[in-house]
């Protein structure tokens, strides 16, 4: 950048976006990265079958872990919470009347809310102090039901007129003006620090209003601003009795429909936190429900619309801040993670969609914005103190987390697919959070791709997925097949096209990506996974073959670091292991006892596979394997004649004991990996030194090892330098 294009360049402060790390020298082992990816793949990607276990999440379309859900008319007035959480919703009237924000409330606006309002456990000690000072400030978030409980606690005290005053009005001005009537309602007022609403102003009310007879109801937020006056915090009743007071109002005049709370859906629907909007909806589905001719199931079909609905008025509402905006966004991708996780993330995507909306560098980001509480309310989410497990130990943590688990990838996937201008900003950020230290981070960027190329794969690809997949930085490699692998879970058929694509690209890098995303996804798709890996060991060098079997040579050299190939051996290698170590490990390890009598290349994968993988001890959290599972499995009958070098014809399998004997012959006898496969029997033998169960493993192993002179020499000759202690002397050739 010339000093003519930007003046100010010097003085200007550097985006931390910009300032990344060095790459890493070498990409992350595949067994740690998985791992990784598991720990912190969000709930809804718990996943299914072998690495992913449990579950059938899909983000394609409407559905999220299976769960589908549908709006349908109606709107209510009341109260609810769910669960052990104090979470209440409160949307406009019981029957269409919306809130007036002056003027009188109307009649039959009180008439509906008398009949499916239920009183909180606050509800009297308000009545109490409403009906002593004559002015009551209700606090509580704006999602509470705060003001139809105001409006019912006029309501009791007798009064049928109730106005609404204009909450923009100053403190000293309430009641100025206002035409006399029993009741008042200042709903959704707000104080600030220089607007504060001070004992004088109640006094001063409080002798107006006992001049006419009359009561006050403010409902506003917790603040600073109250925190010396008097107030009630709402807190309201259980959802099950909203739920069956819109269902009694619904069902006038037929039998109770009271039994139908009972069923499983109604229960876990409730267990869901919905909001008002989708009780009142629930409830009109629940009043046409009949048990003669319908089914539980279809209950649960239901809420989606509402969940839609929600997300597309935050994004459309002009008022609401940008940086509220980025915050939401940021919540979806980090749900149930710590909250300064979210807002730290949400800071610097607000700074990249302010760049859109406003060309040119922002001004910044104000570091004192909306309370913690006030971005859980608009959010509709919670915060629970939990302990997060970091690389220092476990660290007590305040998490945020969405009280609907629909909401996140509804909300991402609406932002994608309906705001593209907001396109750019999300893709440079999610490029920017890629290659974050912070595990969590990654993680959490890999399943928000893979959501996105679930609903669109053109677009993800071209953005996200295409370029880490060839990227010079390891790390966006290894992100593009984490996310590719999830896209998979989550629905995405064109997955096994594009990394059929990309294990043949002519970029080592792309190759490696593919490579890699087939050891996460192995198990699922193992013959195509076996493919790749023998077109990728076909297309290794002379010198790429040497790298392998140097790695098991003692004292050998590691590759020189600017050698472009060297990682595309060990990424071949680690995924293969890790196909070893899954479910399908035996279709696996008859592959690789089929690549034996194969090609060079062939041979030596399949020696280098056999062996990395049996060098797993129980200190790694895939303990012994390979001798574990030689145990298991069952000896060849009596008197069968199985070949321990080379399979049987198709109609007679070999046993899986048979398979790994020949896979250990076969090693002890190469010249490049005898040594190696001595050297992973001898850690075995010290490690069995106290472990009787282990030894009488290895004992049989030994004894099917042992078929000629010479592998009895050799194998008498490993146990007595273990046991003596001696240093690990070869062979002698000639013994």
């Amino acid at each position: 950048m010339t000093a003519t294009a930007e003046p100010d360049a010097a003085a200007q402060p550097l985006d931390p976006d910009e300032l990344q790390e060095a790459p890493p020298e070498e990409p992350q082992n595949a067994l740690e990265a998985v791992q990784e990816l598991l720990e912190h793949v969000p709930d809804s990607f718990a996943g299914r079958n072998y690495l992913f276990a449990g579950g059938n999440p899909s983000f394609g379309g409407d559905l999220v872990g299976g769960d589908r859900h549908t709006v349908s008319g109606g709107q209510v007035h009341g109260d609810v919470v769910t669960g052990p959480k104090t979470t209440v919703y409160q949307f406009g009237s019981a029957f269409g009347a919306p809130p007036h924000a002056s003027g009188e409330v109307p009649a039959e606006e009180l008439t509906a809310l008398t009949t499916v309002f239920r009183p909180g456990p606050a509800f009297q000690q308000a009545l109490q102090q409403l009906r002593e000072q004559r002015v009551l400030i209700l606090t509580g978030r704006a999602d509470t039901g705060r003001r139809s409980a105001a409006l019912m606690l006029l309501h009791t005290l007798g009064i049928r007129r109730i106005r609404n005053l204009d909450p923009d009005v100053s403190p000293t001005a309430l009641l100025t003006g206002a035409e006399p009537a029993p009741g008042y309602l200042l709903a959704d007022y707000t104080t600030s620090r220089t607007r504060p609403l001070l004992r004088s102003d109640l006094d001063r009310l409080r002798e107006t209003l006992a001049k006419q007879d009359g009561y006050l109801v403010v409902t506003t937020t917790r603040s600073a601003a109250i925190r010396e006056l008097p107030t009630v915090d709402w807190q309201p009743p259980d959802p099950g009795l909203v739920l069956g007071a819109h269902l009694d109002a619904l069902r006038d005049g037929l039998p109770s429909g009271r039994h139908l709370l009972t069923l499983e859906p109604v229960q876990e629907f409730l267990a869901k936190y919905p909001p008002i909007r989708e009780v009142a909806g629930f409830a009109v589905e629940l009043a046409r429900y009949s048990p003669e001719t319908g089914h539980p199931a279809d209950l649960a079909d239901f809420g989606h619309g509402i969940v839609q609905e929600k997300v597309g008025r935050w994004f459309g509402d002009d008022e609401l801040p940008l940086q509220e905006k980025a915050f939401l966004i940021s919540l979806a991708v980090f749900d149930h993670a710590p909250y300064t996780l979210a807002a730290e993330c949400a800071d610097k995507l607000f700074r990249r969609l302010e760049t859109i909306r406003t060309p040119g560098r922002p001004d910044g980001i104000p570091p004192f914005g909306s309370s913690v509480e006030e971005r859980m309310a608009l959010a509709h989410a919670e915060l629970t103190e939990e302990t997060e497990q970091t690389p220092w130990g476990p660290v007590p943590q305040r998490m945020a987390s969405f009280l609907d688990p629909r909401t996140a990838p509804t909300l991402l996937r609406e932002v994608w697919t309906s705001h593209p201008s907001a396109r750019p900003a999300i893709t440079g950020w999610l490029n920017a959070l890629a290659t974050d230290s912070r595990a969590l981070v990654r993680t959490r960027v890999a399943s928000t791709t893979a959501l996105l190329a679930s609903v669109d794969l053109s677009a993800t690809m071209s953005g996200l997925l295409g370029p880490w997949s060839g990227a010079k930085d390891f790390r966006l490699c290894l992100q593009a097949a984490n996310s590719l692998a999830l896209a998979y879970h989550a629905g995405t058929a064109a997955v096994p096209r594009i990394l059929r694509s990309w294990a043949g690209d002519d970029s080592a890098r792309r190759r490696w990506t593919a490579i890699r995303c087939y050891a996460l996804l192995g198990p699922l798709m193992p013959a195509q996974a076996l493919e790749a890996f023998v077109l990728a060991a076909e297309r290794l060098s002379d010198g790429e073959l040497d790298q392998l079997a140097a790695k098991f040579q003692p004292g050998a050299p590691p590759p020189a670091p600017d050698r472009a190939d060297r990682f595309q051996v060990l990424g071949l290698l680690e995924a293969a292991e890790l196909l070893l170590l899954s479910a399908e490990a035996e279709q696996v390890l008859r592959a690789l006892v089929r690549w034996l009598s194969g090609p060079a290349s062939l041979r030596q994968l399949a020696l280098a596979v056999f062996l990395t993988a049996a060098r797993r001890t129980e200190d790694t959290a895939v303990g012994r394997p390979l001798l574990d599972w030689y145990a298991r499995s069952p000896r060849p009958e009596p008197g069968s004649v199985v070949s321990v070098t080379v399979l049987a014809v198709p109609e007679e399998p070999v046993p899986v004991r048979s398979l790994l004997v020949a896979l250990w012959r076969t090693a002890l006898e190469d010249r490049g990996y005898r040594d190696a496969a001595l050297g992973v029997l001898r850690g075995w033998l010290i490690g069995a030194a106290d472990q009787p169960e282990t030894t009488a493993r290895l004992t049989e192993l030994f004894d099917d090892l042992a078929v000629t002179e010479r592998d009895r020499q050799r194998l008498d000759h490993l146990v007595r330098t273990v046991r003596t202690g001696s240093p690990a002397t070869p062979f002698p050739p000639g013994g």
